[in-house]
């Protein structure tokens, strides 16, 4: 009897499954994640974002030559039309950002460069740490990423806030109770360096006439805070070189960070004794402080503390100081147009945060109600800048702890900004500008605040 050969039915299900798993595996080797068409995609962005920043960076080079030559060592907004005929030139087809710093590079694809003292940054990747350098990151707007902090995810809006954090894990969790591990600090822009200086705040809702001090700093004067009020020389206390480093920064890198919350301190034992300081939400806020007996004082003060920050902190990247009045005017400025739906002036024009900061700081009238206990970064309301003391993504600058800053008056006081869990929220708004006696008065409505300059 013959025997008809052939495939059984479960060989040729088999047969069928192996070619399709056989077919799987093609399609995913070509087309997956990680496939080849992927990978070679992606091998030509990166050739391509090569070239492209390679142009920028002759350009550059280009332009510092020409700067050399008349004795100027780097490259502003006024080198911008100069870059950009160089950019033609290379037939790189990119754009400038006017009157940006650092300066924005645009190319057609979406690409964005930053220049910064005549070098092309690499871009920040954000929940990402900056390793090796600092990065530049885009995003209406351009910030300098410092090496060893990451943006931290959810506030990646340099118009609204960049904040970035020393603890790479730190995320953004509007409306829960997370508490971020890391110090956290807010990029202030300051587009046009000319416009970065001190200027009157408001007291009652009307405008302060103040007798600070000049900048005498910028020509390497400064006031001592004690004896007859004389000038001295650069180089007789180092705040003339700070604070002319500090300057220069906010010039060369288009801004600086200041501390998301008032500096805190954490918890201690024994009564009296401080634990560290930090820059945190939710921890105890450090008052009770003075200024210092001198600008260069060896003991417990603020100005020391606030120096200290960033070698406690072991940051490489970054000086910490007491922030500055011209710091705190920057942010004010930024602040400007920020709308209080709370205000209680009957002129519509001065409705605004840091004219009358009612029910956006912790005051007289609100504290006993939600925080007592004066700790940093606690929320009034649901997070939207006319019902929160969340400004720009920056805490507490109206509200809570007055705070001293780098700054002394021509009556040779120093000053204290926004008001206190004391004061009227009325009278005494975010831009506040009050006197003290910072070698004596260190009560408990007085903190102070860090700022980080590159």
């Amino acid at each position: 009897m013959r025997k008809n050969k052939g495939i059984t039915l479960i060989a040729l299900v088999i047969t069928i499954i192996v070619l399709l798993i056989l077919a799987g595996v093609s399609i995913a080797t070509l087309l997956g994640e990680n496939g080849i068409l992927n990978q070679a995609t992606k091998a030509v962005e990166k050739t391509n974002s090569a070239t492209e920043k390679e142009k920028v960076q002759l350009a550059c080079n280009a332009q510092m030559s020409k700067n050399a030559e008349k004795g100027k060592y780097t490259i502003d907004v006024e080198d911008i039309n100069d870059i950009q005929e160089e950019l033609d030139s290379l037939k790189a087809g990119a754009k400038i950002t006017e009157n940006s710093n650092p300066i924005e590079v645009v190319f057609p694809n979406g690409n964005i460069y930053a220049i910064n003292n005549g070098k092309v940054l690499e871009q920040a990747k954000v929940g990402e740490k900056v390793t090796g350098k600092n990065k530049a990151y885009t995003n209406n707007g351009t910030a300098i990423i410092p090496e060893g902090f990451t943006i931290v995810p959810g506030c990646d809006d340099v118009s609204e806030g960049l904040v970035i954090s020393d603890d790479e894990g730190d995320t953004e969790e509007i409306g829960k109770d997370k508490i971020a591990e890391g110090n956290q600090f807010v990029w202030v822009p300051v587009k046009n360096f000319d416009e970065f200086k001190r200027e009157n705040g408001y007291l009652n809702g009307n405008l302060q006439s103040c007798n600070f001090v000049s900048d005498e700093i910028m020509t390497g004067k400064w006031y001592e805070p004690e004896g007859d009020g004389e000038t001295v020389d650069e180089g007789a206390n180092t705040i003339v070189k700070e604070a002319q480093e500090m300057y220069k920064s906010v010039k060369d890198n288009g801004g600086f960070y200041i501390g998301r919350y008032e500096t805190g301190t954490t918890e201690a034992n024994g009564i009296g004794i401080r634990g560290k300081m930090v820059c945190k939400k939710g921890v105890t806020v450090y008052n009770s402080i003075k200024w210092g007996n001198s600008i260069n004082d060896e003991k417990e003060a603020a100005i020391k503390i606030a120096r200290e920050f960033a070698t406690q902190e072991n940051y490489t990247s970054v000086t910490s100081t007491l922030c500055y009045g011209v710091q705190w005017d920057a942010v004010m400025k930024w602040m400007k147009d920020i709308d209080n739906i709370n205000a209680t002036n009957e002129d519509v024009n001065k409705n605004k945060y840091i004219i009358d900061s009612t029910k956006m700081g912790w005051y007289k009238e609100n504290y006993t109600e939600g925080n007592a206990d004066h700790k940093t970064g606690i929320d009034i309301g649901s997070g939207e800048n006319n019902k929160s003391n969340k400004v720009k993504n920056i805490y507490d600058m109206a509200g809570n702890v007055a705070e001293v800053i780098m700054e002394v008056s021509t009556n040779l006081n120093q000053s204290c900004r926004g008001g206190a869990f004391c004061d009227s929220s009325v009278s005494y708004s975010m831009s506040n500008r009050g006197n003290y006696n910072g070698s004596q008065d260190f009560d408990s409505y007085y903190g102070f605040r860090v700022t980080l300059y590159l």
